[in-house]
């Protein structure tokens, strides 16, 4: 994929993954079939941004939970991920995806630039419970993200479908 081409297309279908959770578990795509999800992918638990929109979440988990499952995916090891999920709480997966097989499987991997090296561009996607994606965002920089009443919105425009 050339470097100027990023992340999924709106249509597309989503690529099957399989990563290990910090207390061990492992979650796979197929666990999320029948039911939307709302998958992120961050730069890293280092991020203030990132850490900004996974509080976001959190503080809007009510009106979430009904609507879809919620995953995210960093670039980072089990430990640092677990580090900071042990400070900072969170209601849904927070998944490490060290190697960045995961990242670079749905095109989001910024391999390198004045904003970051070998992490993940701030994403956003809506995969149906067919696995296909009905919406996606892939923000240029640590600041572009999509609000996440427009996700709320496009989940429950979902739902009703």
């Amino acid at each position: 994929m050339p470097l100027n081409e990023k992340g999924l297309e709106v249509g597309e279908k989503a690529p099957t993954w399989k990563l290990k959770s910090v207390e061990g578990f492992t979650l796979h795509s197929e666990q999320f079939k029948n039911r939307p999800l709302l998958l992120f992918f961050f730069r890293g638990t280092w991020c203030p941004s990132c850490r900004k929109q996974m509080a976001d979440v959190r503080e809007e988990w009510e009106r979430i939970k009904p609507l879809a499952s919620v995953v995210g995916i960093v670039g980072q090891s089990s430990n640092e991920v677990g580090t900071f999920l042990s400070q900072h709480p969170l209601p849904y997966p927070l998944l490490p995806d060290p190697q960045r097989e995961v990242i670079k499987s749905f095109g989001v991997y910024q391999r390198f630039s004045l904003d970051g090296m070998r992490i993940a561009f701030p994403s956003s996607l809506i995969i149906d419970g067919q696995g296909i994606v009905k919406y996606s965002f892939v923000g240029e920089s640590q600041f572009d993200r999509p609000d996440l009443n427009q996700l709320i919105e496009q989940l429950t425009l979902l739902n009703r479908s």
